[in-house]
């Protein structure tokens, strides 16, 4: 099972593929072959805030899906989601399986926004843990 630590880490090997595609292919096509993994990105990473926060995520790619689970564990997430996440369920299939779909620059530029701010969201979540688990051994970092 992954933690919400994995999530983090594959969000961010999406991401970073979606830099690679743009940089390798700086056409049109680039945005249609990077939409794919910018949504796995944003995907992976709300599930990983949805493990940190004591839930279970489903076995989903639907975006609002994942939303909503978000907002039933109280987890506050940017309302630029919310325009764009029926677009990014839709690139999930859509960039796949249809060679000819075209997608908007300007959307999917929204989405890499989207990413970083969910993406440092759980980053911070995490690392507030690892931090409270260090603080809170008894040697206070000494031994003896």
């Amino acid at each position: 099972m992954l933690s919400s630590k994995d999530c983090l880490i594959l969000a961010n090997r999406d991401y970073k593929t979606c830099i690679l595609v743009e940089q390798k292919f700086p056409d049109e096509y680039a945005v249609t072959a990077a939409t794919y993994h910018i949504q796995q990105a944003i995907e992976k990473t709300l599930k990983g805030l949805i493990l940190i926060n004591g839930g279970q995520p489903e076995f989903t790619h639907n975006i609002n899906k994942l939303i909503q689970h978000c907002n039933n564990l109280g987890i506050e997430i940017t309302d630029e989601l919310d325009d764009i996440s029926e677009t990014l369920t839709i690139w999930e299939t859509s960039s796949r399986y249809d060679p000819f779909i075209n997608f908007s620059q300007k959307k999917y530029d929204k989405a890499k926004n989207v990413f970083k701010e969910l993406y440092n969201q759980l980053y911070e979540e995490i690392d507030a843990i690892v931090q409270y688990e260090d603080n809170d051994n008894p040697n206070f970092g000494m031994t003896l």
